[in-house]
């Protein structure tokens, strides 16, 4: 019965998200957007190949695929030396953790509920069909593969995550032997990489491939196997497939029993993280400013700098550097490698296209940092100074971020489309443009949504304001491309221009939106 009665609530919560789904307009038009473009995808991805078309190596892309999976196992496994990860919801902690089943037979509901969570983590790879089709000629279903192998690289790490935090969270002794392992592993492949691509420094895209599908990292746990796994899908090797699966199931496995079998419950150890994201999950429901740091380094107290507007921008950095944040987000990093890929693949269509496909993937991750939860509180509001001048401060912080994400970005690129230093640096200046020209889209939804928490809605307005944003530069830009005017390379003038324009707009929206710091919109 105690069996009987976990199938039971998979299956119920099931039936409700699909009750929920019909009976929630805004959710069902969201999930009508969703698939539609994903079936959009799929037919232009369709029509952009014929029978004459000659497509890359498979090892290309499999290299790719391993090294994303890698770095997302490692980033999400490092969660478990700060708070661990969760499988649970807070209805979870409080109804299943008090029910008479056995915790091991919970457990399972976690992972299995914890499955479906990784695999919508994933959903923006079905949105990259056209570009692989076309240059790979990788069907969906093979597509479909890789996703599900980005969400088991995703899933592995979070449940690896949860076995370090059982074993280390209470032992600094542990912890740190745990953490010299973990960082030393790391290293040593970082090391690896890099001592063989300095071999031969004019062929570092070849080397770079041949190191991907090596079984050097075809051994690095979870993320190479699973790598492996879609190499032998792609390329037809039953044998790689089989090695990957027992490997990955192998190591599943083993840490669902540490897990189960640790010495402290594991029931205490995800009670802590549950009952955080439920908060923060509330706060944002409720438009209230809520944080999770953990244990907070104090250091150095009081702002030694800035008055009026200025102090805002002080105090961000304050808050950034408590939080002991890496100045780059992990979705950040992990679009960042996607982009770097394509460039790989696409370096034959020329730095345009490129451009706007990095453009693109940046308009997702780009948010309004710490001005959004000032905007929860009364001082920014209280504080004599023009809104406008207060909002320029509040933005100023997300700088660093966003220049150390240009730099590493397109110093990559320019490695792999031979680029010279004028390029780079005005393909820096234009990205840090199209930063903040999203930001200040984000800062117009909320001055005419609120506190609106229809997201389809607001999704929608945000990419069609940025799109009519954009559109100015890109005009010039063409423009200037073909008058055949010419500065230091073919890239830097139309480019430069296109950010001359991007600036002025996006000063323009902020300032048109600065009352949005006049009047407290709460619910």
């Amino acid at each position: 019965m105690k069996t009987n009665a976990i199938a039971y609530l998979l299956t119920k919560k099931l039936k409700n998200i699909i009750k929920q789904l019909f009976n929630n307009p805004a959710r069902l038009i969201y999930a009508i957007v969703i698939l539609a473009l994903i079936v959009f995808v799929a037919i232009s991805g369709e029509k952009s190949v014929d029978e004459n078309t000659v497509f890359r190596d498979p090892k290309e892309l499999t290299a790719g695929i391993t090294a994303l999976y890698i770095v997302m196992f490692s980033l999400i496994s490092y969660n478990g030396f700060k708070n661990g990860a969760t499988m649970f919801k807070m209805p979870d902690v409080n109804l299943l953790f008090t029910s008479p089943i056995h915790p091991r037979k919970a457990l399972f509901y976690g992972l299995f509920q914890q499955l479906g969570t990784s695999l919508l983590l994933g959903l923006f790879i079905l949105y990259q069909y056209a570009w692989l089709h076309s240059v790979f000629g990788v069907n969906f279903i093979q597509l479909i593969f890789i996703l599900l192998g980005y969400s088991l690289s995703v899933f592995a790490a979070q449940l690896t995550a949860m076995v370090i935090y059982s074993f280390t969270s209470y032992d600094d002794k542990k912890k740190k032997i745990a953490a010299f392992l973990f960082f030393g592993m790391i290293i040593a492949y970082a090391l690896g990489l890099v001592m063989f691509l300095l071999k031969d420094m004019n062929n570092v895209v070849p080397n770079l491939v041949t190191a991907g599908n090596s079984i050097f990292f075809r051994l690095m746990p979870a993320g190479g196997w699973i790598g492996g796994i879609i190499n032998g899908i792609l390329v037809n090797d039953i044998s790689i497939i089989l090695i990957g699966t027992v490997l990955t199931v192998a190591y599943i496995t083993s840490m669902t029993i540490l897990l189960s079998y640790a010495k402290q419950d594991y029931y205490e150890d995800v009670l802590k993280t549950s009952e955080e994201q439920y908060s923060l999950a509330s706060a944002q429901k409720e438009g209230r400013a809520v944080e999770s740091v953990g244990k907070v380094k104090v250091g150095k107290t009081g702002l030694t700098k800035g008055e009026g507007a200025s102090a805002f921008y002080y105090k961000h950095k304050l808050e950034e550097r408590r939080a002991r944040r890496f100045i780059l987000e992990p979705v950040t990093i992990v679009f960042m490698i996607i982009s770097i890929i394509f460039a790989i693949f696409m370096k034959n269509f020329g730095i345009v296209s490129i451009f706007a496909y990095t453009t693109y993937m940046q308009m997702i991750s780009v948010k309004m940092g710490r001005f959004s939860k000032e905007l929860a509180k009364p001082y920014i509001y209280l504080v004599p100074e023009s809104s406008f001048k207060k909002i320029l401060y509040s933005i100023a912080q997300s700088f660093n971020g966003f220049l150390i994400e240009a730099v590493i970005l397109y110093i990559a690129l320019a490695f792999i489309l031979k680029l010279t230093p004028y390029d780079v640096i005005i393909l820096i200046l234009a990205r840090l443009s199209f930063s903040y020209m999203y930001t200040a889209g984000n800062i117009l939804v909320q001055r005419i949504f609120g506190t609106l928490s229809s997201r389809t809605l607001i999704y929608v307005f945000y990419l069609f304001s940025v799109l009519i944003m954009a559109v100015p530069g890109v005009i010039a830009a063409i423009l200037v491309s073909t008058s055949g005017l010419f500065l230091l390379s073919q890239y830097v003038l139309p480019f430069l221009v296109m950010t001359l324009c991007n600036i002025p707009i996006t000063l323009l929206v902020i300032y048109l939106c600065r009352n949005v710091l006049k009047y407290a919109e709460l619910k």
